[in-house]
């Protein structure tokens, strides 16, 4: 597993939609048309994103708390940017409530 520079966790943070979510190839822990197995720790989740590439995914969400986890991927210099864009669909604040975001900087 490649090392971690920097970890960072948001409450009530997400960015993106469906069609953002990366998947790693051999689709190892993914579950349905999007997502990746909700029984998997973040650990397990976070060892998964490190194997992946172009690009490797720097953003996993969990929308609750028995929901799947997401794999996404962001210029981090963009980051602020795309959670506001999120947040002002206000259809989405129930939604943005329950999810948990995890920003990886990969050394």
């Amino acid at each position: 597993m490649e090392s971690v520079k920097k970890f960072e966790k948001r409450v009530g943070c997400d960015i993106g939609y469906h069609q953002d979510n990366l998947h790693p190839e051999s689709g190892e822990g993914r579950v349905g048309k999007s997502g990746i197995d909700k029984t998997k720790t973040l650990n397990e989740v976070i060892e998964l994103a490190s194997k992946m590439n172009n690009p490797r995914p720097n953003i996993i969400v969990k929308a609750g708390k028995n929901a799947k986890w997401y794999l996404k991927f962001t210029l981090l210099d963009e980051l602020e940017e795309k959670i506001e864009k999120a947040r002002w669909n206000g259809t989405r604040d129930a939604q943005l409530r329950r999810c948990t975001m995890y920003i990886i900087e990969w050394e």
